[in-house]
């Protein structure tokens, strides 16, 4: 799957800076903004139910259940936000929230096989590395070897680095969105990173300051409500001290402090999750905008076939390797052949007769006279 060289020209950096700033527009999505808050809600609900029920009975077993069905929930969930972003800002209809999520549950898993793959390409960079200085170990000649490995390596895993975390993993989401397959998401980020790593670097930046503005605002004014409410509430209801710290140990007590302690904290918990939505679509579409961007009028066929060609070679390798692997095992687990019972030496012949050593070509033996032939 290739972006149509058709397109428009890419966008000058003003242009793409002007058309991240339309990322705030996301807070119209209703459908996004729905699925998004039912989603941050079903992983605090998910848990903290779990959570309390693991602090009444003491079990690890259940709590790690809980965090395991939180996280699935905001993965697939979030991953669904995404395509209906991805929609939204490819100018496509839009889905509904089912739809989304199925495409979700189906799509989603690209996303870990690719993570796991950069993780891969990094720590492979590592060991090479990493056996390089080994070699610079040599008495000698490893100290003038290792002036030249030094910053070569700084510069390899500095670049490896930023890449990973500032296009591969912030970008994987919405090239998966875009119904990129695993191979291809990897080839386009890749040509991404040589390409337009620097101008793709200070969009992200941007994007972070304009969540970060949101984000503060947002909390600063829920903040200041909660802290005004519970200390209403302390007084007015009895409770005591109450602050954040009160209302997580009554929801990690299994629900055996106050009922209004219990109360408060998953109100709470619901509260941020459900203020968390604008500033997370706006990430979202953000990242969507990016990668667009990134990719307009780009032609990924040459980096996909570069990177086939290279897979096919590895398998190809691999396939010699496991053949000749078994060849060595069939041949080391054949039974032996047995062997040919050694001629007799030519001069080792005895008479019939007398027993006398006597030559191939006699004809009588030479001690009793024995007709030999």
């Amino acid at each position: 799957m290739t972006i149509s060289t058709e397109a428009a020209k890419p966008l000058p950096f003003s242009s793409a800076v002007g058309s991240l700033i339309e990322a705030t527009d996301a807070i119209r999505n209703f459908r996004a903004i729905a699925l998004l808050a039912l989603t941050f809600i079903g992983a605090v609900l998910v848990g903290g139910v779990l959570t309390m029920l693991a602090g009444g009975m003491s079990s690890a077993l259940l709590a790690f259940l809980g965090g395991l069905m939180a996280f699935l929930v905001m993965f697939y969930g979030s991953n669904a936000v995404g395509i209906l972003l991805m929609r939204d800002a490819q100018g496509q209809p839009g889905m509904s929230l089912v739809d989304a999520v199925l495409v979700s549950l189906y799509t989603s898993h690209r996303l870990i096989a690719v993570v796991f793959l950069e993780f891969l390409i990094v720590l492979a960079a590592m060991i090479a590395i990493a056996i390089i200085l080994f070699v610079c170990k040599i008495p000698v000649l490893g100290p003038v070897l290792y002036a030249v490995v030094f910053p070569l390596s700084a510069i390899v895993l500095g670049v490896l680095v930023f890449a990973l975390f500032y296009v591969m993993l912030p970008l994987a989401g919405p090239a998966a969105w875009s119904g990129a397959s695993v191979f291809q998401i990897i080839a386009r980020l890749n040509l991404i990173v040589r390409t337009k790593l620097v101008s793709v670097i200070l969009l992200e930046v941007l994007l972070f300051l304009i969540t970060t503005f949101v984000a503060l605002l947002i909390f600063g004014v829920l903040g200041t409500g909660v802290s005004l409410t519970t200390g209403m509430s302390a007084g007015i209801l009895s409770l005591g001290e109450m602050n954040m710290y009160a209302l997580a140990a009554g929801l990690g007590r299994g629900g055996s402090g106050s009922g209004y302690i219990v109360a408060a904290g998953l109100g709470g918990g619901l509260l941020m999750a459900a203020a968390a939505v604008v500033p997370g679509l706006i990430f979202t579409k953000g990242v969507c905008i990016i990668y667009l961007d990134a990719t307009r009028n780009v032609d990924f066929s040459a980096s996909e076939a570069s990177l086939n060609d290279g897979l096919a070679t590895v398998k190809k390798k691999a396939e010699e390797a496991r053949e000749r692997a078994r060849a060595l095992a069939e041949q080391a687990s054949a039974p032996a052949a047995p062997a040919a019972p050694a001629a007799a030496p030519v001069d080792s012949l005895q008479c019939p007769s007398c027993k006398a050593p006597v030559a191939s070509d006699d004809v009588f033996c030479g001690e009793c006279a024995h007709k030999l032939k």
